[in-house]
């Protein structure tokens, strides 16, 4: 959200190009992964030829707009959380209770009518990676170029700038998130039967702390997924952080108008998010490791719906009007 804002309002690319580096060391590190044989890529989630791109759009908007409301995404909620940020404990909350509620729940009737129209089927145009639709149109050595291009440019745009060059801590940041996703599809892949899995998967931070939130209420701590666990460790490791650097302080929201607005923020992160099949992370890092075409759209249709909700926190700008200007 921060390299969101960073653009879109101060015009500052720093963040924007950190966050390009991080999707590029995933790309990268997972399609090596899928090379090598270790990770069979098919089987990911987000290699169906057809896709829904209604809900991906409309996934992707909600999510954005609700981005700014909250202040961070999903992950960056349980990062909160676990430094004694009570407000973000309860958006984080309130994300898994709508996720739940729209993937099985009250809500979940609404999202099936959604999904039964907007599909596309890609499998005639070279399936639903951007390689493949790359390949259909310039050849399989011209998508090869294209490709090696592109992920050039996104590492080298960040190393060329003088002022982000000298804050290493986030490039170092940025190369070790775009590892992690990697990681997820290497340690799911190796582990999809003792994880009781029907396919490896990735980070991703929207349905699993619905899952976590159902499991905590219902369910023994037995056979818990990948995701579950990954949401956890997170909430944990930015919990130990915050205590080792005597961060930890409890913060709470300020009045009613700012609860309001972070409910209603996650609300529309959890809806947008199980709509779109993923997060700033999940979609965003996740599914763009595998050149998914999902990726970029969902990033777009973020990236649209942040514009207006900052137009309307900034400016007072009415909802109705996007302010693309």
């Amino acid at each position: 959200m921060s390299a969101v804002e960073d653009a879109l309002v101060g015009r500052d690319f720093r963040g924007a190009k950190a966050w390009g580096l991080a999707i590029a060391v995933s790309v990268l590190a997972t399609q090596a992964l899928g090379w090598l044989g270790w990770v069979d890529l098919a089987r990911s989630p987000y290699a169906a030829p057809q896709l829904h791109l209604l809900g991906t759009v409309l996934g992707g908007f909600l999510f954005g707009l609700g981005m700014t409301f909250v202040g961070t995404c999903s992950f960056g909620l349980l990062v909160r959380a676990g430094g004694g940020d009570l407000r973000a404990a309860v958006s984080a909350m309130i994300v898994g209770i709508v996720a739940i509620a729209a993937t099985a729940g009250a809500l979940s009737v609404g999202r099936e009518a959604l999904l039964s129209v907007g599909s596309v089927n890609f499998a005639s145009y070279g399936g639903s990676s951007i390689d493949g639709l790359l390949g259909n149109v310039a050849g399989a050595r011209g998508a090869q170029v294209i490709l090696a291009c592109a992920l050039a440019l996104l590492i080298v745009a960040p190393l060329a700038d003088s002022r982000l060059r000298n804050r290493r801590r986030l490039l170092i940041g940025s190369c070790l998130m775009g590892l992690a996703i990697a990681a997820g599809w290497l340690a799911t892949s190796f582990a999809v039967d003792a994880l009781a899995l029907d396919r490896p998967e990735s980070l991703s931070f929207v349905a699993p702390v619905g899952r976590a939130l159902l499991q905590f209420m219902m369910e023994p701590f037995r056979n818990i997924g990948f995701g579950v666990s990954a949401a956890a460790g997170a909430w944990g490791a930015s919990l130990l952080i915050a205590l080792w650097r005597r961060e930890f302080r409890w913060e709470a929201f300020d009045d009613a108008i700012e609860m309001r607005r972070h409910l209603l923020g996650a609300a529309l992160m959890g809806l947008g998010g199980v709509l779109a099949q993923g997060c700033t992370i999940g979609q965003g890092l996740s599914a763009a490791s595998t050149l998914a075409i999902s990726a970029p759209i969902f990033i777009a249709s973020v990236l649209v719906g942040a514009k207006l909700g900052l137009a309307y926190l900034i400016e007072g700008r009415a909802m109705w009007r996007l302010g693309l200007s």
